[in-house]
C-alpha cells in the first residue's frame, strides 16, 4: 500500500470481514459468481479499497468471490497463467497475490490485468460476473474482459451494493467522527496560522503540512479563495488586512475517511454586514436542508429544496451538488443532484455546503459557504463538525 503518511491506520479484520461478507451476499442474492473492483489512489478508493484496505498509485484491480479476495497489481513479474498461493488472511478471505511490472503510461502492457483475470475467471469456471464500480473500471480491462470471456455474463453488481455499504458500521462511524474533529482542529490552525504577507500558495502549503502531522493520508488542494473588496486575490498575491480568505478543508483521515470543513475568514477586521448577512443565511438553509435529510427521502428531491431556498434568498442556485455522501471516495453516493435517486437511510455520513456564488457557473472568489459534516438520524441530519458558524476574524 502506498500512502502519503505513516500516520495510516489499517481497517480491523472484523470490519473487512463484515464488509467482504456484504459483497458475498449481494453477489449470492444476484446469482453472481465473482465480483470485479479496481482501485487508482487514495482520493477515489472506491469499492476495491473498501474491501481490502488496499490503494495503489500504479492501479490495482481485485476479484472477490467466495473462495478468495484475488488481487491483481504492479510488481515483480508473474506469468499470467502462474498459480499463486492463497495467504490466509484470520477470518476474513484469503489472498492471492498477482502482479507485473504495470504503470499506466506503458501500454505495451496494458493487457496484462485483463489476462491474468481472464484466466482466474476461466479456471474458476465462473459464468456470471459482477462490476463494483463501472466507473472505476478501466476501459483496458474491461475491454479484455467482455471480449474474450465471450461465455461469460455480466451484470452491474453496484446498485445493489450501494443499497448496504453508504450506512456505516460502529467502527466506520468512529473513524469518520475522528476525521470531522481532525478538520476542526485545521480550522483552529488556521485561525492562528493566515497573516498578512501570507499568500494563498503558502496557506495552502502550510495546512497540507498540520494536516499531515495530525494524521491525515491525502489532500484535495487549491480550495482557498481570497477576495479584496471585490477582487479575488491571485495564488500569489499577499494578503492584506481588511482582506478576506475562504478556505474549504478536505482531507482524509488515518483510515482514509474523507471529510470536510469550510470557513469564512477576514484578516484584521471585522466583517462587513454584507458578508455577515450572507453567511446567517447560508446556516439557515443548511439547517433547512438538514432537517429534510430523513431516513427514506430521496437526494434529488433535497437538491431541489435546497434550490429553491437559495432562489427565496436571492442566491444563485448550485447547479452541481450542494449535499454528498462521504467515505473513502472524497465524494460518495447520495450526491444530492439531477438523477439521484438515492434514498437516504438512518447512519449515512454526509456533508451539506449549501452556497453564495458571485456568478451562476464556478465558485471564482467572492465565494461562501458553510462545509459541515452531519450524519442522517430518525430526525434529520445531525451536524457533528464543532466549528462554530461564524465568519472568524484573524489577527486582530
Amino acid at each position: 500500500i502506498y500512502m502519503l503518511n505513516p500516520f495510516y491506520t489499517s481497517t480491523s479484520d472484523a470490519e473487512l470481514k463484515r464488509r467482504q461478507d456484504l459483497i458475498l451476499s449481494v453477489m449470492e442474492e444476484n446469482q453472481v459468481d465473482a465480483a470485479v473492483m479496481y482501485n487508482s489512489g487514495d482520493m477515489i478508493g472506491g469499492p476495491l479499497k473498501w474491501a481490502s484496505d488496499y490503494s495503489h498509485y500504479y492501479s490495482m484491480a481485485g476479484i472477490i468471490c467466495k473462495e478468495c479476495l484475488a488481487i491483481f497489481r504492479s510488481g515483480n513479474e508473474c506469468k499470467f497463467d502462474e498459480d499463486r498461493p492463497l495467504v490466509p488472511k484470520g477470518d476474513r478471505l484469503p489472498e492471492r497475490i498477482w502482479s507485473c511490472p504495470y504503470v499506466h503510461g506503458a501500454t505495451f502492457n496494458s493487457e496484462r490485468f485483463g489476462e491474468a483475470m481472464a484466466y482466474f475467471i476461466q479456471t474458476h469456471n465462473f459464468k456470471r460476473i459482477g462490476w463494483l464500480g463501472l466507473n472505476y473500471i478501466s476501459a483496458s480491462v474491461y475491454k479484455y474482459l467482455t471480449e474474450h470471456l465471450t461465455d461469460v455474463e455480466f451484470v452491474d453488481l453496484m446498485p445493489k451494493l450501494d443499497e448496504v455499504r453508504l450506512v456505516k458500521s460502529p467502527e466506520e462511524m468512529k473513524g469518520y467522527l475522528e476525521s470531522v474533529d481532525l478538520h476542526d482542529r485545521l480550522v483552529q490552525y488556521c485561525t492562528a496560522t493566515i497573516r498578512p504577507r501570507l499568500t494563498i500558495r503558502e496557506l495552502n502549503l502550510e495546512i497540507m503540512a498540520q494536516a499531515s502531522l495530525l494524521g491525515a493520508i491525502e489532500f484535495n488542494t487549491s480550495l482557498i479563495r481570497g477576495w479584496r473588496g471585490e477582487r479575488a486575490l491571485g495564488i500569489d498575491e499577499q494578503f492584506e488586512p481588511g482582506d478576506y480568505c475562504y478556505i474549504l478543508i478536505e482531507v482524509a483521515a488515518k483510515a482514509g475517511e474523507w471529510a470536510e470543513c469550510s470557513r469564512l475568514f477576514r484578516l484584521g477586521m471585522e466583517p462587513e454586514e454584507k458578508w455577515v448577512k450572507i453567511a446567517d443565511k447560508l446556516a439557515e438553509i443548511q439547517h433547512k436542508v438538514a432537517e429534510k435529510c430523513v431516513p427514506g427521502a430521496v437526494a434529488e428531491d433535497i437538491f431541489e429544496y435546497c434550490k429553491q431556498l437559495q432562489v427565496e434568498a436571492g442566491f444563485y442556485p448550485e447547479l452541481r451538488m450542494c449535499i454528498h455522501g462521504q467515505g473513502v471516495d472524497i465524494v460518495d453516493l447520495p450526491i444530492f443532484t439531477n438523477g439521484d435517486k438515492t434514498v437516504l437511510q438512518e447512519g449515512m455520513f454526509i456533508a451539506i455546503h449549501p452556497a453564495w456564488q458571485n456568478c451562476a457557473e464556478g465558485w471564482d472568489a467572492p465565494y461562501l459557504s458553510y462545509t459541515d459534516n452531519f450524519i442522517v438520524e430518525k430526525d434529520g441530519a445531525k451536524r457533528v463538525s464543532k466549528t462554530p458558524q461564524q465568519i472568524i476574524t484573524v489577527g486582530l
